[in-house]
């Protein structure tokens, strides 16, 4: 796909499709790109698509990501250190598109992209099948460039607010921010939590600006958590508990399968599911 042209679907907007007048319910699962090691990442991504995520984000790694907790630090450090590349995920991206059906999104910090190029890196995200480009580090305000080149190729960039976002913030991301927003569940870094804050009086809030998915990320790491999350937004996200279990489990042979189990079990939480003998609980997908 060339620069200037567009993609007609893609599949973030599918995710998020309405049926009978609501909007489904979604699990979002983030995993570092290299961790353990690229070929164990695509395992990881088909496993993780079979149990029945909705949107898989593929983590770029890098050496300073300000938004991370120790978890995803200590994951793309190891994967740095493999040598990973942006190139390299791109290259990943597009082995497992066509075997999954689940949206492929990027997150990865800006300054790596810059060094790529930005009309190159939404050249090749088109290409290699991602959907959406997630960058922690980068202000709306500071977005225009980003948003242009991955406009011309029909590529979503998905912005944040947090607790603290005031109306003038949450206005802006209403605007510029799309397929979803990115809301924060508490303030500070990622990281599994035991408990999470009350999230009515934060997303309402947000509602009154926008009718766009919310996506609430940070902290989720148990089906409970996962069911209160969707009583208020459209999607859950969980990384930071998915890289542990990668972790405890990283010399074991059946390690897809682990975490496989491991998203099936979160997928109780949530709404509109049915059971498969062959895949436990898991969505109903378009």
């Amino acid at each position: 796909m060339s620069a200037g042209t567009s993609r007609k679907t893609n599949k973030i907007d599918e995710v998020f499709s309405v049926i009978k007048g609501k909007r489904k319910k979604n699990l979002i699962v983030y995993i570092t790109a290299g961790y353990p090691d690229i070929r164990s990442t695509e395992k990881l991504v088909l496993e993780i698509d079979r149990a029945g995520a909705d949107i898989i984000e593929l983590g770029v790694p890098f050496s300073d990501p300000v938004a991370d907790g120790p978890t995803i630090q200590e994951s793309s450090q190891h994967a740095l250190a493999a040598h990973v590349t942006l190139a390299g995920v791109f290259k990943l991206a597009s082995r497992v598109r066509t075997k999954i059906s689940a949206a492929l999104v990027l997150m990865g910090y800006y300054n790596t992209i810059l060094q790529y190029g930005l009309n190159k890196f939404a050249e090749d995200c088109a290409k290699n099948g991602i959907d959406g480009v997630i960058v922690p580090d980068l202000i709306p305000e500071e977005g225009g460039k980003l948003l242009k080149a991955s406009g011309a190729q029909g590529i979503k960039v998905i912005f944040f607010l947090a607790p603290t976002s005031d109306d003038s913030r949450i206005r802006l991301v209403s605007k510029l921010s799309q397929g979803f927003i990115y809301c924060v569940t508490v303030a500070g870094i990622t990281g599994a939590r035991s408990a999470l804050p009350d999230l009515n009086k934060y997303v309402n809030r947000i509602r009154r600006f926008t009718d766009k998915p919310l996506a609430l990320g940070f902290g989720i790491s148990t089906p409970g958590m996962l069911a209160k999350v969707l009583k208020h937004a459209d999607a859950a996200i969980v990384g930071s508990a998915v890289i542990k279990v990668i972790k405890a489990n990283i010399k074991k042979q059946n390690l897809p399968g682990i975490v496989g189990a491991f998203i099936s079990r979160l997928r109780r939480g949530v709404p509109g599911e049915r059971k498969t003998e062959k895949n436990g609980y898991h969505a109903q997908k378009n």
